[in-house]
């Protein structure tokens, strides 16, 4: 017998084991919330910048000089100036120096000249009456890669002499892309002249002069501004009678649309890409407009309303990054958002001639009437994005009305993110659901015939056979899906939906001979196995349904289901599709759902099945109407945990669908779900970007949801658990 002293000693020694294991066990739990909450943190952390408003800040203004062009270099540190009396001047921002630049262009002073396109063009009138275009550039510098540094060219090009006095040059377009190219680059001009709107066509390098041709327009409307569309093949024109007008110009002109635009049009702009036309009244309103198909119709359509100005709208410009455009007036200037709608930038200014947006877009350079030059620099990173452009409809470039559209890349640099969030949000769901609608009767029905009615060796296989497939990885799930099940699918289509049909059949016809069999042969495999029975029954049906799925294909289906559905329904049937994905997913989801509705069931105290049994009550009675209700709360649960699994799920969604951002509940498509969609476009986003940031939002909506149904479901299974310890 051990002394006192040992044993005080070991039980001392047990109470600062017992102390330590505690500390250790609180101190992991407290770590595993402390990094599921540090996770939370950084995601939102990352995806909360979104949501910043922009900011401005006025930078020092300069004497300039006059100016009716204006270009801002790449990193907004200098400017060409343009003016008929001085030709092109170059200065340093923000300070305003004047840095030297061999002006060689047409002799001064100009009759007449252009604002500068955003891309660099300008065209002139010179002293002698011909039409030049300069393309304006920065040179690099040999070993030099600060923009800042690199020096300012102009590419002088054409002599075209032209008949006719220029009042104004108003808009101009060189060759089919825009663009200074070699010998006989095409021009295109609208300019205002003392008998109204004129045009021209021809070529930079004709020798012969060019008369400038009159543009009549309809019911007495004075034109104000015109502008050419981005291929050169249509022009816009503004009226003083409010009418917006688009003429075809391929071949004669041609009059194809008008909009009342609701007041005098004194501005036209384009917005990047040139699909857009900006239109600026003489009250200050501002919209943008496009030609699109609307109801099999083409029109052009007014899509986006912007804040009024204060004043006549003088002129548009635009950036080379995004969306954003530059309007002012005399008195105010201001950077909008083309798709958001969302006003960046407003700064009161007065005697406003001319303005020029960077090619970031993060910096506004303008000159007043008194020859006085001002900066602004503006810090709007995620202009694209809103509340609205994330989960509302949106208005965008080529579509006929708002719709919800998720496309975060396209082929050119003047593409229009689309970051709706409501179809990948709608996906996840259509993804859960389909994938639940497989899982949920299997499974649960599955643990309430092993929990109350298997014998306990075939229990004691099915369970374990079951949970197996939880270790069953994601990928290869994904994998065997879109590689074999999808094709086979597609195969067997029609026999696989004749096939319940045919297992009733089957069933139907063979009940009156098993009521038939003697007890031994219904027990052949034990009582609590006659569902073995099913094996035969149900590869029977499926035999009859291969022999009647061709027939039933010809007599129902016009012979090809495929071509029913598109003919009939005017449904695409995609071999990636939401059945193939919710089966998938479904053998992932059952595992989970048939092990804790099993536990669940089996659960239930036997008194409870007893006393029912003892009543009268047949088996499947009791198990429907006693263990079913009362172990219901555990099935919540694990129809919850389910829940959470499909929706976090992505391997299998990436691999067994098309990944197409629709909204369409037909099980002939697919979709992309939040999940797969993080998979998908992660390594295509630039560092800190809109898209990296809009991606970590859809991680934090991910993990609310998850957060969320895994939380209910613990709170339901301990409410389980304390109700089952009190009987």
């Amino acid at each position: 017998m051990p002394s006192p002293h040992l044993s005080e000693t070991i039980q001392k020694r047990a109470r600062i084991v017992d102390r330590l294991m505690a500390v250790l066990i609180s101190a992991g739990g407290l770590i595993i919330i402390g990094a599921v909450l540090g996770m939370l943190v950084f995601i939102a952390k990352e995806a909360l910048p979104l949501f910043a408003a922009p900011k401005s800040a006025p930078m020092a203004g300069f004497k300039s000089g006059s100016a009716q062009g204006l270009l801002v270099d790449e990193s907004g540190k200098a400017a060409l100036f343009a003016s008929p009396g001085e030709g092109l001047r170059f200065h340093r921002l923000p300070d305003g120096a004047v840095l030297p630049f061999p002006n060689d262009g047409p002799a001064l002073p100009w009759r007449a000249q252009s604002t500068i396109h955003p891309h660099g063009e300008l065209l002139v009138q010179g002293a002698d009456g011909k039409l030049s275009v300069a393309g304006l550039a920065w040179a690099k510098t040999a070993g030099e890669n600060d923009p800042a540094k690199w020096t300012p060219e102009a590419h002088w090009q054409g002599a075209l002499l032209v008949r006719g006095e220029i009042l104004r040059l108003l808009h101009f377009r060189l060759g089919e892309g825009g663009g200074l190219g070699g010998g006989g680059t095409t021009l295109r001009l609208a300019a205002a002249t003392s008998s109204g709107l004129a045009w021209l066509e021809s070529s930079l390098d004709a020798t012969a002069p060019v008369e400038l041709k009159p543009l009549p327009l309809p019911d007495g409307l004075t034109a104000t501004t015109a502008v050419w569309s981005g291929d050169g093949h249509a022009l816009y024109v503004g009226t003083q009678q409010g009418a917006l007008l688009e003429f075809s110009m391929e071949g004669e002109p041609q009059l194809l649309y008008r909009s009342d635009f609701g007041e005098p049009i004194s501005a036209l702009g384009l917005a990047l890409g040139q699909n857009s036309v900006l239109a600026g009244g003489d009250k200050g309103k501002l919209v943008a407009y496009q030609t699109v198909r609307v109801d099999e119709v083409f029109q052009l359509q007014a899509f986006h309303e912007y804040a009024r100005l204060d004043g006549p709208v003088l002129g548009f410009n635009y950036g080379l990054r995004d969306k954003r455009f530059l309007a002012w007036t005399a008195r105010q200037i201001v950077v909008d958002h083309l798709t958001t709608e969302s006003r960046l930038f407003s700064s009161p200014w007065e005697g406003g001639t001319v303005a020029a947006l960077s090619p970031r877009g993060d910096l506004v350079l303008a000159v007043a009437g008194n020859e006085s030059a001002r900066a602004w620099s503006i810090a709007a990173p995620h202009s694209e994005v809103s509340l609205k452009t994330l989960f509302g409809k949106v208005h965008y470039e080529g579509y006929a009305k708002p719709e919800y559209v998720w496309q975060s890349t396209g082929g050119t640099d003047d593409f229009e993110p689309k970051f709706g969030m409501m179809p990948l949000i709608f996906g996840t769901l259509k993804g859960t659901l389909y994938a639940m609608i497989f899982a949920l009767p299997l499974a649960i029905f599955a643990a309430l015939y092993t929990s109350q009615f298997a014998s306990p060796w075939l229990r004691d296989t099915i369970k374990p056979a079951v949970e197996i497939m939880a270790a069953l990885p994601s990928v290869v799930l994904g994998f065997l899906a879109g590689l074999v099940l999808a094709p086979l699918f597609e195969k067997i289509a029609v026999e696989i939906l004749v096939f319940p049909l045919t297992t009733l059949f089957c069933v139907l016809v063979l009940m009156p001979f098993w009521g038939r069999l003697p007890q031994k042969w219904r027990t052949l495999w034990g009582e609590g196995r006659e569902v073995i029975w099913m094996a035969p029954v149900l590869a029977l049906g499926l035999l009859v349904a291969f022999q009647c799925g061709p027939w039933f294909e010809r007599a129902f289906l016009d012979g090809g289901y495929r071509g029913w559905l598109q003919s009939a329904h005017g449904i695409t049937y995609d071999q990636r599709n939401s059945i193939i994905v919710g089966f998938a997913m479904g053998f992932a989801v059952i595992p989970i759902i048939f092990t804790i509705s099993e536990d669940a069931l089996g659960s239930v105290p036997k008194s409870l099945t007893s006393a029912s049994l003892a009543c009268g009550a047949s088996p499947w009675q009791t198990a429907w109407r006693v263990v079913l209700p009362t172990a219901s709360p555990g099935i919540f649960s694990a129809v919850m945990v389910g829940l959470g699994r499909a929706i976090g799920e992505t391997m299998i969604v990436l691999m067994a669908t098309g990944n197409t951002p629709v909204m369409d509940w037909s099980p002939f498509n697919g979709m992309r779900t939040l999940a797969a969609n993080i998979a998908v476009e992660i390594p295509e986003a630039p560092h800190h970007g809109s898209l990296y940031r809009v991606i970590f939002l859809a991680a934090l909506l991910l993990f609310a949801f998850t957060f969320i149904l895994n939380t209910i479901a613990e709170l339901v299974r301990q409410r389980l658990r304390k109700r089952y310890e009190s009987l």
